[in-house]
């Protein structure tokens, strides 16, 4: 990894604010990451990558990944889930409501459901754990990784 790379990992390893739900419980093992994926603009455009699937699936073997969009979202990520915790992420979620019925459907069916917040939260926290990377570049995604996975969370919290 170059000077830059470790500088922004630093950066957003900082930047990451966890807050505990109700009833949170430490992920010890693979879980199911549900990306809500909103329609791609042209600033951001569907090139560059955002989340924390591939890093996850690294700290975490055995966790599996799936991308949705749209009404019905949080409904087929359940199904997709087949009974296994969700790590669910959202980006911009103010801005889509079908995001919201998403995460309150995996929410009312999982309350141990980690919510991962990219991007500049905007939403009030919650979810058994919530955390909000203020970003969206990689490296946000490996240092929300970090956090769900509790790898990074001394360095999270400060």
């Amino acid at each position: 990894m170059c000077i830059r790379d470790r500088i922004g990992l630093t950066a957003a390893r900082r930047a990451v604010t966890v807050t505990p739900g109700t009833a949170p419980a430490p992920v010890t093992g693979p879980v199911y990451v549900a990306t809500f994926n909103p329609a791609p603009n042209i600033a951001v455009g569907d090139e560059t990558p955002w989340g924390v699937g591939a890093e996850l699936e690294r700290l975490l073997p055995g966790t599996e990944t799936g991308s949705f969009t749209g009404a019905g979202a949080g409904d087929e990520a359940l199904k997709a889930a087949a009974g296994r915790r969700v790590v669910a992420v959202v980006r911009d979620e103010h801005r889509h409501p079908w995001m919201g019925t998403a995460l309150d459907t995996l929410l009312a069916a999982g309350p141990d459901t980690v919510v991962v917040e990219m991007g500049v939260p905007q939403s009030p926290p919650r979810g058994a754990l919530h955390i909000a990377t203020h970003g969206a570049a990689r490296v946000c995604g490996v240092a929300a990784a970090e956090a769900v996975a509790g790898s990074g969370l001394a360095e999270a919290q400060g």
